[in-house]
């Protein structure tokens, strides 16, 4: 298929008609904004109606070659089968709006732009983008999505293409995924370049009717060939992540071997006076400002604590008093850890797990998890007071928030 792809790559030219019958999938008020003056959100209508050009235009050309069995549905194609977020949701699924996601005991795993299936019953997947800005994150993202397909379908090698509608061919990030056979880069025309074939007034009056293409596949009929509980798989790697913490003799990286699909460990929430321990010798600051351990208090109703892999960086997520979001606590050069952005019901089924975390974690057990080698070098800087800091209101610093990211 990829090889088919490479020599095919001129006819994935969007056409004024299929940049029309690409509108099917946006929303009302995304037709409005790929022409809107603001060009935030402008961006975000305009990749969102060019992801959905690329899926028709690969639908329509399937159609001429046996290498493609099938196309994953997606969009308007996919609405009416969605399932609702919620704890032990594993696999392949839609989200509300048509997105193919992979969810591990409800929360997003990765998001699939385009998935299709082989003549062998093998995966290609697809990833579409619009600008070059943070190409560098998709390197490590690409390789997540290659590694947790290949475990889910039982493949050694998961094919990926990347479409874009500006050349990024020159990039080191391209250049470096292009060096395995497996992947290949496809180009097209510009989105502005695009927009300006496009008739405004028909825009409003496409329909989201899904179409009926001898190729296009339902998202279930794929189950995954091995069994996949993320929870037992995260609750595992916790079991061996607490252990190797605990344990007072250096040893190696905790978790070291057989690759695994947990991004990220949730420990546990501490005790009410494990908080008191944490705030005691930790620095947590909102925007510039340091919280003093009553403020902390007085702010917060639960701590969550959570260890990224594969670096084993720790990460707090702090329950505002009142609200249902949680702050999300990242550590900085200097040790404190200051407010990255928020998690609330907008990305629920982390949300959900966050909420279903009870105290487990007792004040002995935090003392220990403080001077472990991956929770130690938060604290080596010296402890300022909070009387030499500003006193600014309690709001998070949203600069470089990434929403994607838990």
């Amino acid at each position: 298929m990829i090889s088919w792809f490479s020599r095919n790559r001129t006819a994935l030219c969007p056409t004024s008609e299929v940049a029309l019958r690409a509108t099917r999938h946006l929303s009302a008020a995304q037709k409005r904004n790929l022409f809107s003056e603001d060009p935030g959100t402008m961006k975000a209508a305009e990749g969102r109606w060019y992801e959905a050009m690329i899926y028709e235009m690969v639908l329509s050309l399937s159609a001429r070659t046996d290498s493609i069995r099938g196309v994953v549905g997606k969009g308007a194609d996919a609405r009416g089968r969605v399932q609702k977020v919620g704890l032990n949701q594993n696999g392949l699924l839609h989200s509300r709006s048509g997105d193919i996601k992979i969810r591990g005991n409800g929360q997003d795993l990765a998001e699939i732009d385009l998935l299709l299936i082989g003549v062998d019953g093998s995966l290609v997947f697809g990833e579409i983008v619009t600008s070059p800005a943070n190409i560098k994150e998709i390197e490590s993202e690409i390789d997540y999505k290659k590694r947790l397909l290949g475990y889910l379908f039982g493949q050694d090698h998961v094919p990926f293409i990347l479409f874009a509608s500006v050349d990024i061919s020159r990039t080191a990030t391209v250049r470096r995924l292009l060096n395995d056979p497996d992947n290949t880069f496809i180009a097209t025309i510009s989105c502005e370049e695009i927009r300006n074939r496009l008739n405004t007034r028909e825009i409003h009056h496409t329909s989201p009717q899904s179409l009926h293409h001898p190729k296009l596949m339902n998202i279930k009929n794929i189950p995954p060939v091995r069994p996949f509980d993320y929870k037992q798989l995260h609750d595992m790697r916790r079991r061996e992540l607490l252990n190797a913490l605990l344990d007072p003799r250096p040893s190696k990286n905790p978790g070291d071997g057989e690759w695994s699909p947990v991004k990220k460990v949730i420990l546990g929430a501490p005790y009410p006076n494990a908080v008191r321990v944490l705030t005691s010798q930790l620095r947590f600051r909102i925007g510039e400002h340091a919280l003093s351990p009553e403020e902390f208090d007085a702010s917060f109703s639960k701590v969550v604590v959570a260890m990224n892999l594969p670096d084993h960086e720790p990460v707090f997520y702090l329950k505002r008093r009142g609200r249902r979001e949680y702050l999300k606590m990242v550590r900085q050069r200097d040790g404190s850890f200051r407010c990255e952005g928020e998690r609330s019901r907008k990305m629920l089924g982390f949300f959900i797990w966050l909420e279903s975390v009870q105290s487990t974690l007792g004040t002995d057990v935090t003392r220990r998890l403080l001077t472990s080698p991956f929770f130690s070098s938060a604290g080596n800087s010296e402890k300022k007071s909070s009387s030499s800091t500003s006193r600014g209101p309690l709001h998070p610093h949203r600069k470089g928030a990434r929403h994607r990211k838990r």
